[in-house]
């Protein structure tokens, strides 16, 4: 199936790896993503006024037209701003978890299995709340690894904030909250958020981060290592 794909300014920086790992899983599931052409940052959460970042997300909106309705965001701020901006429904914004229906995961040629290893996925802030633009299942991650022989932790901590999005301005926030997290958890951590993904590796020491498609290309036999 062809998507548009919006990959926001984190995942064409610090989050290189999160947006090869999209593409490539995308691709060994038989999605097609075309970029959207001459996209610009949507605002993410350092606008202060919403209406002028609602109107950055509405003109990259205009950008995908006649491109696809269906539009891939892996940032889960951009997929907020991007379903936010659009009103009138116009196009359907995806977040990569919801491609990863349990029905389709037999299409993974599994080279590996996760037996012995424990996980624990975190969600964040966005992408489990609001009700209006969350994901549609809010255990695709848990269900995921368990198909694979994993074993799931951190239950009580996957939706809670990590302060990423006050890693500049108030590193202490993102520490303390990050901490807390990281207390709560078990194994490896599994993120989806580039955001979560800097505050989370730098506060836990000795601890893995990884992205969920770093995971699933392991599971694929393209990685070699976790």
């Amino acid at each position: 199936m062809e998507y548009g794909y919006y990959p926001g300014c984190s995942l064409t920086g610090s989050a290189r790896r999160l947006d090869r790992g999209v593409r490539e899983v995308c691709r060994k599931l038989g999605h097609v993503l075309k970029e959207i052409p001459d996209w610009s940052c949507c605002g993410a959460m350092e606008y202060g006024d919403r209406a002028e970042l609602l109107a950055l997300s509405g003109e990259n909106l205009r950008k995908a037209e006649g491109l696809c309705r269906e539009i891939v965001a892996p940032c889960p701020a951009c997929y907020k701003n991007l379903k936010d901006a659009d009103g009138e429904g116009g196009f359907s914004i995806v977040h990569p978890l919801e491609l990863l229906e349990t029905s389709l995961l037999a299409r993974m040629a599994a080279q590996r299995n996760l037996k012995g290893k424990v996980f624990t996925p975190y969600y964040g802030c966005l992408l489990l709340r609001p009700e209006g633009t969350a994901i549609r299942n809010r255990h695709i991650m848990e269900e995921l690894i368990v198909s694979f022989g994993g074993e799931v932790e951190g239950e009580k901590v996957k939706d809670r904030c990590c302060g990423g999005n006050q890693f500049f301005a108030n590193k202490w926030v993102t520490s303390r909250l990050s901490t807390m997290i990281v207390e709560g958890s078990r194994g490896i951590m599994v993120v989806h958020c580039p955001l979560c993904h800097m505050a989370l590796k730098t506060f836990s020491t000795g601890r893995k981060v990884i992205y969920l498609t770093d995971l699933l290309l392991y599971i694929m036999g393209e990685k070699n290592t976790l």
